[in-house]
C-alpha cells in the first residue's frame, strides 16, 4: 500500500482514516486539528468526540495541545489568522464565505467551557471506562480493574 502524505484540511471527517506516523512527526499537531475540524464541520461537542492514545503523558498532552488548538482557532475566528497557519487560515476563510462566523466563535467557545468533558484517554483508561458503563450488559464484574502489568 502506498503512503500519501496526509492534508489535514481534507481528511473526510466520516468513515475510517488510518493514520500512522513515526515519533515526531506531527501526530499530536494532527489529532488537535482534526478535533477542531471535528466541532466546527460536524458540529460535534467535546463530549461527542473520543481520541485515545497509549501512554498517561500522550493523554495529558494531547488535553493541553487540542485546548490550545481550540484556543488558537477561536482567536483566528475573531480576527484575520496568522499567515504562518495554512488550517487556521483555511477555517477562516470557509467561516467568512459561509457566514459562520459568530456560529462557529459560539461552538468553539462553548467546547471550551465543556472542555473538561472531554473523552481523552489511554487504551487502557477508555477500556476500563467502557467496562464500568456496560458491566451488567458485558457480563463483566462491577469492580473489575484493568491491569496495565501483564505477568499478573
Amino acid at each position: 500500500m502506498q503512503a500519501t502524505p496526509l492534508d489535514i484540511e481534507r481528511v473526510p471527517l466520516s468513515g475510517i482514516t488510518l493514520i500512522e506516523a513515526s515519533a515526531g512527526t506531527g501526530k499530536t499537531y494532527t489529532l488537535a486539528a482534526l478535533f477542531v475540524r471535528l466541532l466546527l464541520e460536524s458540529q460535534l461537542t467535546v463530549d461527542q468526540i473520543l481520541v485515545v492514545t497509549y501512554t498517561r503523558a500522550a493523554t495529558a498532552e494531547l488535553r493541553v495541545r487540542i485546548r490550545k488548538r481550540i484556543v488558537q482557532t477561536l482567536e483566528a475566528l475573531d480576527g484575520a489568522p496568522s499567515p504562518d497557519d495554512p488550517l487556521l487560515s483555511a477555517l477562516y476563510e470557509r467561516a467568512c464565505e459561509h457566514g459562520a462566523l459568530e456560529a462557529q466563535r459560539k461552538l468553539l467557545s462553548d467546547a471550551l467551557l465543556a472542555f473538561d468533558e472531554a473523552a481523552i484517554f489511554t487504551i487502557h483508561g477508555f477500556c476500563q471506562r467502557v467496562l464500568k458503563r456496560h458491566a451488567f450488559e458485558s457480563g463483566a464484574s462491577f469492580d473489575a480493574e484493568l491491569s496495565e502489568d501483564q505477568s499478573l
